[in-house]
């Protein structure tokens, strides 16, 4: 399997391990925490992390747990090699129903950046843009 696959399984990973959190949060968060260098990032426009636990923790209690169901759908990847790092950039769509019953559309982009590690590759920023 070459790099842009292992690096394109490795967040499609992220987003179903996102989507599980809604009905499992602690089985999500173990998955999310796996996926990352110690060190990574994240910035969601809104809001920003400093370190993957900050980050699994918001999606598996803040998105995850106001939801009773969601769906990432990634398309389009560009992702760029470059040695031992690189970038993948994807646009995304999440569909949900909140526990309050409103159906939920977000579309965005992801722009990420990933460190190839002893196990593999490994996210070391998530970037998000939502558009609205």
């Amino acid at each position: 399997m070459n790099d842009a696959h292992e690096i394109a399984n490795l967040k499609a990973r992220y987003c179903a391990s996102s989507d599980k959190s809604s009905h499992d949060p602690e089985g999500a968060m173990a998955e999310l925490m796996g996926y990352f260098v110690p060190d990574a990032t994240a910035d969601y426009g809104f809001i920003q992390f400093d370190s993957p636990d900050k980050l699994a923790g918001f999606m598996t209690t803040a998105i995850g747990g106001g939801s009773e169901w969601m769906i990432h759908m990634l398309g389009s990847p560009r992702i760029e090699v470059s040695g031992d790092t690189a970038t993948g950039d994807w646009t995304i769509s999440v569909h949900s129903k909140r526990r309050d019953g409103e159906a939920l559309l977000v579309v965005g982009r992801y722009s990420d950046r990933f460190c190839k590690t002893a196990d593999g590759w490994r996210l070391s920023h998530v970037g998000f843009t939502r558009y609205e």
